[in-house]
């Protein structure tokens, strides 16, 4: 009892440390929290709102609008941080907002979607184009194809049974979306395409005539080994299509045709147009044609153009910004052992007032919110903290790196969430997979450490990037760390085994067949030039 009591005692003192109205919070009792909920702004508000909804004396509207402010919130404030997943708050917003008979019931059920209670509400409560809309966006096709009467939407029918392996059955219905809107040939072609039937595809395809409809047929040519048809598609169709043209004039021996397509895709804003330029610029070089080298050269933007010693632009600057007024709040809670509330001050601070982001980001670090800081602040110069600062900069040291390589490749991989997973299962700071984090062990003779432990992710990491650097050892400079970081992503043995089948690094990150270590190369060299140019 008197351990009790004690605790009673020092949580009254913790509450008496906190600025109002989270005192209150602390304290509870709900005609407090009433108050609050009813009278607060910001985030303290809506926190006492969401800890009444249970409170069954209290109006059920009135419990079903704390519920829909709270998850509305969560929803657009996309925090990353376990326990901040809008999901759960849906869960239990949706059914106080039918119950209440609210008509945002419809809209709350809708982002619950595909599970099968998310399903049944709609079914419920909606009837018609809304209905079939949302369980289409909802990806709930089986109920959809229930839902739809004969004869309506054949676009979303054909669609939702794609979606389901079932081609066979999706052909009447995209011939039917195609006699109203010449779009559905473009999934009559996919269609016939997963069936087999590639000549029927290829008619289909044809009778759409846009860019995406051409990039398929290139592709469905190439692989039927009509190659020049195939060139003549894709030197029509998107960005994509250009670079799978300039590999295959590459591969012809074409390659003054490659150099000018290479120059016309590196004009574009696409995913393709810094590695376009950077391969014009090679390429201009090994033809003698110094007049595309120089365009080539004024056209390579980002992080590649470290490759040929072009420096980047440095980012953006923010625009100054004084100290939020919120600063004051947010250190008070902080000291009061309540970061997570200060954090949803900010967070609600961003939500309402975003145009305040360069005073608030600042607030983020301070908080550990770098994902949300950098997002926030993306391109300009706040987005690049230097997280982990003593960490990064002692382990970098110790492993003969350059620190701002490692403040790089922590940036891109994981925005210095400590706590990340990725979808592949890639955990924590340095999205190591656990295979590989046992493997890092083993170089430095001890168990595995917790991979979501910053110190130990930052120390991982270190290692790891020094002994792929030995593994590129035949390269130098620049070059070795494009060999090195390629192989942070892909593996070693994949960048070494494609380097030695193309003959070299440059052919190898050109013609690579995996797109993902290519765009993740371009990422850290633009972060580390970012972080170079950055005091």
């Amino acid at each position: 009892m008197r351990w009790l009591l004690l605790l009673l005692l020092l949580a009254a003192c913790r509450a008496q440390g906190l600025p109002e109205p989270y005192a209150t919070l602390e304290r509870g009792g709900k005609e407090d929290l009433r108050q609050v909920a009813l009278e607060a702004q910001g985030y303290a508000g809506l926190l006492a709102g969401w800890l009444l909804i249970d409170e069954e004396d209290l109006p059920l509207a009135e419990r079903a609008e704390y519920a829909w402010r709270y998850a509305l919130f969560l929803e657009e404030a996309r925090a990353f941080e376990p326990g901040w997943e809008a999901e759960a708050a849906w869960r239990v917003a949706a059914p106080l907002l039918e119950a209440a008979e609210d008509a945002r019931a419809f809209s709350a059920w809708a982002r619950l979607l595909p599970k099968e209670e998310a399903v049944q509400a709609l079914l419920r409560l909606g009837q018609g184009e809304r209905l079939w809309e949302a369980l289409f966006r909802g990806r709930a096709y089986e109920p959809l194809l229930k839902a739809l009467p004969e004869g309506e939407r054949p676009d979303l029918r054909a669609q939702a049974l794609y979606r389901l392996g079932r081609y066979e059955e999706a052909l009447p219905h995209y011939r039917a979306w195609a006699e109203a809107d010449p779009r559905g040939y473009l999934g009559l072609g996919y269609a016939l395409w997963r069936l087999g039937r590639r000549e029927e595809a290829l008619q289909a395809f044809a009778r759409y005539d846009h860019p995406e409809s051409r990039l398929a047929q290139g592709r469905l040519l190439e692989g039927m080994g009509r190659v020049e048809e195939a060139l003549a598609r894709y030197l029509a169709s998107t960005p994509e299509g250009l670079w799978r043209a300039t590999a295959l004039l590459e591969r012809l021996g074409r390659k003054e045709e490659a150099l000018g397509v290479y120059l016309r895709l590196a004009q574009g804003e696409s995913p393709y147009a810094d590695d376009a330029a950077l391969r014009a610029y090679l390429l201009a070089g090994e033809l003698g044609n110094g007049e595309a080298r120089q365009e080539a050269y004024a056209r390579l933007e980002g992080g590649l153009g470290l490759l040929v010693g072009k420096r980047p632009s440095p980012p953006p600057q923010a625009l100054e910004a004084p100290p939020a007024p919120l600063t004051p709040l947010v250190e008070a809670l902080v000291r009061g052992g309540k970061a997570a509330w200060a954090r949803g001050e900010v967070r609600y601070a961003l939500w309402r007032r975003p145009k305040d982001w360069p005073a608030l980001v600042p607030l983020l670090y301070r908080l550990g919110a770098y994902r949300e800081g950098i997002r926030a602040a993306w391109p300009t110069a706040l987005a690049y903290p230097r997280a982990y600062r003593e960490w990064v900069e002692g382990y970098a040291g110790k492993e003969g790196l350059d620190p701002d390589l490692l403040f790089a490749l922590l940036h891109v991989e994981s925005r210095f969430d400590p706590k990340a997973v990725s979808p592949t299962g890639a955990l924590g700071l340095a999205q190591f997979l656990r295979s590989t984090w046992a493997d890092v062990a083993r170089m430095l003779g001890e168990p595995p450490a917790d991979p979501f432990d910053p110190q130990s992710a930052i120390r991982y990491a270190a290692r790891y990037l020094h002994w792929l650097l030995e593994r590129c050892a035949a390269f130098s400079g620049v070059e070795r760390l494009a060999c090195a970081v390629t192989a942070y992503n892909g593996g070693i043995g994949y960048t070494l085994r494609g380097i030695a089948r193309e003959g070299g690094l440059y052919a190898f990150l050109r013609f690579q067949e995996r797109d993902e270590p290519r765009e993740y190369l371009a990422k850290v060299l633009s972060a580390y030039a970012a972080y170079k140019a950055i005091p």
